[in-house]
């Protein structure tokens, strides 16, 4: 995603609940285009909400929180499904509220669903695919794919926060167990792997009406190739719309640059309980150099609900 910072809990399970209200929506749209040709699209929605604890010196929260997120390939080609249910538990370091650390657990349901209609495999096939041998006289198996195999997998994340009434600040980790489902009948399962990440999230105000935004975060996908361990980083301006800055009314203009990949003009709006957001990926790999380019555009929206937490600063990452 070229907007993770926008969907807390694509970044980590321990950021559910963190809100500035009581429950909030989050949702990405991203779709890739390649020459002509929609290659594929990724779709992620969100909600969690919070149970404050009652007792008089225990201010501490509980959250919980659902993301659903589907990425479709190649026209509908692959489609992969995922349900993740999300937990955490938040606890302040003083009594002001500003200084936080939170420890998520969230458990993830895969689908995938390949549409055999539209795989052509064109003359590699045929009608006599059961006597095929190789040069040895082996017969070849014949390839059958599962129609909707699913797996199960573990995630946890880890995430300190400071924030006031001027500035916002927040690191966080995360490891993700991935256990690919297996599509074909007859080929070797693969191994489950460990997908991990840290990630970093600030706001601070400047000349008294504007904020500074940075974000920073790091993937690690156990391969040694760039591709697999991209790094996001970059940052925007807010600046007011209207004369009061305590109306939570902004808009936000900057760019991101996933290394060795692409530069990523952002704009972003928010107002009052509502945060819009649109990226554009200008890349800048070989593949922008071929005679069919590849574009990718990615739009955000989250909506807040409820009680607002306290009067610190609503930043971006809310």
């Amino acid at each position: 995603m070229s907007q993770p910072y926008v969907n807390a809990q694509f970044q980590s399970p321990a950021l559910v609940g963190d809100g500035m209200y009581q429950q909030r929506i989050q949702s990405n749209l991203r779709t890739q285009i390649f020459g002509n040709m929609n290659v594929a699209n990724t779709i992620v929605a969100s909600w969690d909400s919070r149970i404050k604890n009652n007792s008089v010196d225990n201010n501490n929260t509980f959250g919980y929180g659902f993301q659903i997120m589907s990425d479709q390939l190649a026209g509908g080609l692959l489609q992969t499904n995922y349900l993740t249910m999300n937990l955490a538990y938040r606890l302040f370091l003083d009594g002001d509220k500003k200084h936080s650390i939170a420890l998520g657990l969230a458990g993830t349901y895969t689908q995938t669903h390949l549409n055999q209609s539209k795989l052509i495999l064109g003359d590699q096939l045929n009608s006599q695919m059961n006597n095929l041998s190789t040069s040895t006289g082996i017969p070849v198996s014949v390839l059958t794919f599962n129609n909707f195999p699913t797996s199960i997998t573990a995630n946890t994340g880890f995430v300190y926060t400071s924030h006031a009434e001027n500035y916002f600040i927040q690191l966080g980790a995360g490891a993700f167990f991935n256990t690919i489902p297996n599509m074909v009948n007859n080929v070797k399962q693969e191994a489950s792997g460990m997908r991990s990440n840290v990630f970093l999230n600030t706001e601070t105000v400047v000349n008294e009406d504007k904020t500074f935004v940075l974000h920073a975060s790091f993937n690690n996908r156990s391969n040694n190739d760039s591709l697999h361990q991209p790094i996001l980083i970059g940052g925007s301006i807010g600046l007011p719309i209207g004369n009061k800055f305590e109306e939570d009314k902004r808009l936000y203009l900057g760019c991101y640059y996933r290394i060795r990949e692409a530069f990523i003009p952002t704009f972003s709006l928010m107002m009052g309980s509502y945060i819009f957001g649109i990226s554009y990926d200008i890349y800048n790999n070989d593949l922008s150099g071929a005679s069919l380019r590849q574009n990718s555009f990615e739009l955000s929206l989250s909506k807040s609900f409820g009680k607002k937490r306290n009067e610190f600063l609503r930043t971006l990452f809310d």
